[in-house]
């Protein structure tokens, strides 16, 4: 089987040639390991249009952004291949430069610029849309001028990258979740949920409209599976009750997933946090797999596989905050050759970290695939 193959093998919950291997992106100091830094670093280039445009310049750097931000992706899919990845996620992140400390988005967040080693990394900072009202006024984003945007980007990336690694699309940042309670705060969005949840319904069913053409488009530049991003829970459990995710989130999640079945592709759901009690929830949304699973979290792969394992490709469970960040080649060998023991068996498992963050290194990455690769052939033989 080749990287495609393989993945979608996977997806059906069948057994493939091998387990395949995933990540969800790489963070650019990782690429920049993998491929060598760039000649300017994105700082750099900052301040040499500061310089050039004093009185223009934010306005000058957003409109490099959509080319930077393709020349990112293809960087990302180059290094996850390079490393001997099966497959990597790829997604539009629309933002503008508000000035040279700060981005700011159409859903009405700025996010914090930091520096990662020279590469200019978004950070969440704060929520505009403090009330329905400021919504109402708000310039909201366009789903068809997105939807154009992600078509054109996916295209350029397919084309390159398509014979060397399986790309997925993802809309990282901008999922349904996320893109909502973020533009107004964790504490408005909380209040609204209580007095006013005809308001939250609202906007989840606004960001799905965006998200099905988003969908669509990646679909049409030759993509077959999309990634719904946004961390549902924390470690003790989901930030929604869930029972308010049964009457909100859950039509936006069918209506999305029904959008990638209709176009004969696969939806995975990418969550972080413990999701042990909504297991059920996401199978009913239609989801064909649920990626993160990280341990650290509670999420007891074992009793997933038990409870779900038939229904949703399971990607993930590979722990980022020590294992692949500072375990030793033994560790990390360990930790996939248990989590081939549980989930492998039938198929419809994916190795792949539960996340990624700067901190994650690209030998661990690598050690990572290699246990996939020595564990991971069907059918499975793994002993003790």
């Amino acid at each position: 089987m080749d990287f495609r193959e393989r993945v979608l093998t996977a997806l059906e919950i069948k057994e493939p040639d091998r387990v395949p291997t995933h990540v969800i992106a790489l963070d650019a100091n990782n690429v920049d390991k993998v491929l060598g830094k760039p000649e300017i670093n994105d700082f750099q280039l900052i301040e040499m249009i500061k310089q050039q445009y004093p009185d223009s310049y934010a306005e000058k750097l957003t409109e490099g952004l959509s080319a930077l931000e393709t020349e990112i992706f293809s960087r990302m899919a180059e290094a996850a291949w390079k490393l001997g990845f099966d497959s990597i996620q790829i997604g539009i992140i629309p933002y503008a430069f508000r000035n040279d400390r700060e981005f700011i988005d159409p859903w009405g967040r700025i996010w914090e610029i930091r520096n990662n080693e020279g590469n200019a990394f978004p950070f969440y900072k704060e929520g505009l849309i403090t009330s329905p009202e400021v919504w109402e006024e708000w310039n909201k984003p366009d789903a068809e001028k997105l939807a154009e945007e992600m078509y054109e980007f996916t295209r350029q990336i397919y084309k390159k990258y398509n014979d060397k690694i399986f790309l997925i699309g993802v809309d990282d940042f901008i999922g349904i979740f996320e893109s909502t309670w973020q533009s107004m705060g964790i504490v408005e969005f909380s209040r609204q949920l209580m007095r006013n949840p005809s308001y939250i319904k609202e906007r989840f069913e606004f960001q799905t409209n965006i998200i099905c053409e988003l969908i669509k488009a990646s679909f049409d530049a030759g993509l077959e599976v999309w990634t719904e991003s946004g961390d549902l829970g924390h470690k003790s459990g989901t930030f929604m009750r869930p029972e308010d995710m049964k009457k909100l989130l859950l039509p936006c999640y069918k209506r999305m997933t029904k959008t990638a079945h209709k176009l004969g592709g696969k939806c995975i759901l990418h969550s972080d946090g413990n999701l042990m009690g909504i297991l059920n929830l996401i199978v009913e949304a239609g989801f064909d797999g649920l990626h993160s699973l990280d341990p650290q979290a509670g999420m007891d792969l074992a009793k997933i596989k038990q409870q779900v394992g038939d229904k949703l490709c399971l990607l993930g469970n590979i722990d980022v905050s020590y294992t692949l960040s500072k375990g030793s080649q033994e560790e990390v060998e360990a930790e996939v050759k248990k989590a081939i023991q549980i989930a492998g068996p039938g198929g419809g498992f994916i190795v792949s970290p539960t996340n990624i963050h700067p901190s994650v290194r690209p030998e661990n990455l690598r050690w990572m695939i290699e246990a996939t690769k020595k564990y991971g052939v069907y059918p499975l033989k793994l002993g003790g």
